[in-house]
């Protein structure tokens, strides 16, 4: 982390991330969670911070293993919401080094278990729709199919 004040740059700074108590609105419901962000050296009226690949790594393992479950979604939906992180993440997971075995298996396990509910996985079977169909209305039923 790079912390500037003044005229003063400290270059090196270490950055630490850690989960705190949820902000509670004074409806008493409404709660958002947060996280702590700290130097090592305590710089007072620090007027810009750079955070760095590594400190970027400890904020986001920090807000991934948060307690509150909204942290975590939080997460999960900037991952979402970019197609190219998805991407990679997917490949990774599916691509899996034997240096990382978890992965490797939980990807097999879902893989697995998702299979069978593809419709295209048995062509015989005809694929099933989520609602009945419904018969044509009365002013359609009689119409003659036009002719190519």
């Amino acid at each position: 982390m790079q912390v500037k004040t003044g005229g003063h740059i400290t270059f090196d700074a270490r950055a630490r991330a850690e989960a705190i108590d949820d902000l509670l609105f004074h409806d008493y419901y409404s709660r958002t969670p947060r996280l702590r962000l700290g130097g090592e050296t305590e710089a007072a009226g620090a007027s810009e911070v750079v955070l760095e690949d590594n400190d970027v790594v400890r904020l986001v393992e920090c807000a991934i293993r948060h307690p509150s479950l909204n942290m975590r979604h939080a997460v999960l939906t900037a991952i979402w919401n970019h197609p190219e992180s998805f991407r990679d993440i997917f490949r990774f997971g599916l691509e899996a080094a034997a240096a990382f075995p978890e992965i490797r298996q939980i990807v097999a396990e879902e893989l697995a278990r998702q299979m069978p509910a593809s419709p295209a996985a048995d062509p015989d079977k005809p694929a099933t729709t989520l609602l009945p169909r419904m018969p044509l209305p009365a002013h359609l039923r009689n119409r003659e199919r036009p002719t190519e």
